[in-house]
């Protein structure tokens, strides 16, 4: 019994999807519905052998689905948890397309190189202590890695003309887009995302870009903000969502 309970709890942190498999059974970032959400509606580059950048990437996820979108494209995934890490390896190794997945324990602000597009699902837990006592909390923790340290980053990283596209609560979206500027970054797309149609917004997606060099900002409007709604009652999902998500999960 003991033996069958062990067999059925390693195959419940296989999460199963069209093209690929993740195991997410070490690494305090599971599969959840933020990171495929990001995954799924950030830009592909237009650059078919570009190279992207997975930040925090956990047990690897967003690093697969960019793999999947961007069919020659050279994708880096880093984190800075250890055991994260050697299961995104796995992951990325178990893979239609190890050899264009790299995965490293790495912080962000040590990375080195240019990217045609950044995708990270961040930490958004602001716990209020100074210790962190367990690897969930340090992989959620706004001090190890926030969206605003992405959008002061990405500059650093990005080609002319590349992206950033991360999901932060909706609360945060307005002092992001204020932010972004200073940190020569301009708003491009922006998507709220509501459980159902009964609640407010509890999450956004944010894309910026690095303008190319001489570019005219003043001709840049700000862009008509879309929402997503995921639900219309209990299991019951809306079109947009469906579409969004169907090249990855199983049920759509």
């Amino acid at each position: 019994m003991q033996e069958q309970n062990l067999r059925r709890r390693r195959r419940e942190r296989l999460f199963r999807m069209k093209h690929f498999n993740v195991r997410h059974e070490v690494s305090a970032n599971k599969v959840g519905v933020d990171g495929v959400m990001v995954g799924a509606w950030a830009s592909v580059p237009a650059n078919p052998q570009a190279r992207i950048l997975d930040v925090g990437c956990g047990c690897g996820l967003i690093a697969l689905m960019m793999a999947q979108r961007a069919p020659e494209a050279l994708v880096t995934a880093i984190d800075i948890e250890a055991a994260a890490v050697g299961e995104a390896q796995l992951n990325a190794a178990e893979s239609p397309w190890a050899d264009r997945i790299e995965v490293i324990e790495r912080d962000f602000s040590d990375i080195e190189g240019r990217f045609d597009a950044i995708v990270s699902n961040p930490p958004f837990f602001e716990s209020g202590v100074s210790e962190i006592d367990s690897a969930r909390m340090l992989a959620r923790h706004v001090a190890s890695l926030s969206p605003m340290v992405l959008i002061d980053e990405a500059r650093r990283l990005l080609n002319p003309g590349g992206t950033l596209s991360l999901i932060a609560p909706a609360a945060h979206a307005y002092a992001l887009t204020v932010h972004a500027p200073s940190a020569g970054l301009q708003l491009q797309r922006i998507t709220y995302v509501r459980g159902n149609p009964d609640v407010a917004p509890k999450r956004v997606l944010l894309e910026f870009i690095y303008p190319p060099e001489g570019t005219d900002l003043s001709q840049m409007s700000a862009p008509e903000p879309q929402l997503l709604t995921i639900e219309t009652t209990p299991n019951h999902y809306t079109p947009e969502y469906i579409h969004l998500h169907h090249d990855f999960y199983i049920k759509f």
